[in-house]
């Protein structure tokens, strides 16, 4: 099964539906299906990937950084940077939409 790596900060708001989507970047392409969201503290949530899709984050819109869990292009900007510090604006980010499937 494949299992999706997440800070343990966005366990309520992926749990929620409140985050639907996260943009990575020199990882796997991950098939459309059934997945797990693992946290940092030990949690796991059960997901299904929906759709991959690569933009930069000047190409993305409101409604994609919102579905991100952030309300600006700056919010997601500063966050992706604590992850990947290297990033440039022009990099490429891979997409997953994601959707929580309770059981």
């Amino acid at each position: 099964m494949t299992r999706i790596h997440f800070h343990e900060s966005f366990y309520d708001i992926i749990q929620q539906g409140e985050k639907t989507q996260t943009a990575r970047i020199e990882e796997p392409h991950y098939p459309l299906g059934k997945a797990m969201a693992d946290f940092s503290d030990g949690r796991s949530l059960p997901i299904e990937i929906v759709e991959i899709s690569y933009l930069t984050i000047n190409e993305m819109s409101l409604d994609q950084v919102r579905k991100d869990g952030f309300k600006t292009k700056d919010e997601l900007w500063d966050a992706l940077l604590g992850f990947y510090p290297h990033l440039q604006e022009n990099d490429p980010l891979m997409l997953v939409e994601f959707r929580c499937i309770m059981n």
